[in-house]
């Protein structure tokens, strides 16, 4: 192994570190209260050693949301299942439930993918790395968009814009994840959240089905 490759393996190696101390500070803190001075204490670095690796806060948000949207995505691909001969409403079905799963499963990735960021993560990031993320959100909405496209090519479902019903049932699933994680919205309705998940979905689909009936 050169020098070369010695210092970027090692490179690669404190990079990692620090992103999983960031990791743990963003998570327990969110995105908002959680600070490069609280990432450099936990990695145990100064600050000035995490810029060296990240230009911003933003920076490392963005490499954990490219971490939480590539499991998310590797969960709404196995549930589209190109190669299996389902109906669409069938997909959009198991695109809804493995988004279900992913966020029982990895709540923290969740929440940060869901996070505002007041409008500064465009212009504190790269343009690469805007893009990446950008592309990889664009890449889990175009599933929801292929399935409900297959559908009217199907004559199943009725919408001039797949893409838009897409960011609509994405808009209303979202909804009901974060209106049931309140306690108090729990206790107004009180059902278990997967029941006011499920509704909404159902509620989607009659709405998108319904002038496909005669």
């Amino acid at each position: 192994m050169t020098t070369a490759q010695r210092r970027a393996r090692e490179r690669a190696r404190r990079q990692q570190e620090i992103l999983e101390a960031a990791k743990e500070v963003f998570f327990e803190k969110g995105i908002h209260r959680a600070t490069v001075d609280d990432v450099a204490a936990h990695a145990e670095v100064s600050k000035g050693t995490v810029y060296l690796y990240f230009e911003s806060k933003e920076s490392i948000l963005a490499h954990l949301l490219l971490e939480g949207l590539s499991i998310l995505l590797s969960q709404l691909e196995a549930a589209y299942a190109p190669n299996e001969p389902l109906s669409p409403e069938k997909r959009l079905r198991q695109l809804a439930e493995a988004y279900w799963q992913f966020a029982q499963t990895y709540p923290d990735y969740f929440r940060l993918l869901l996070a505002l960021d007041r409008g500064r993560f465009r212009e504190r990031v790269s343009a690469e790395m805007y893009q990446e993320v950008l592309a990889e959100s664009t890449r889990a909405l175009e599933l929801v968009a292929m399935a409900i496209r297959r559908g009217t090519e199907e004559d199943i479902f009725s919408t001039d814009d797949p893409l838009l019903a897409a960011g609509v049932l994405w808009g209303a699933l979202n909804g009901a994840l974060t209106l049931m994680a309140n306690p108090v919205r729990q206790e107004m309705l009180p059902v278990e959240p997967k029941a006011v998940f499920d509704a909404t979905l159902e509620l989607f689909l009659r709405g998108l089905q319904a002038n496909t009936k005669s």
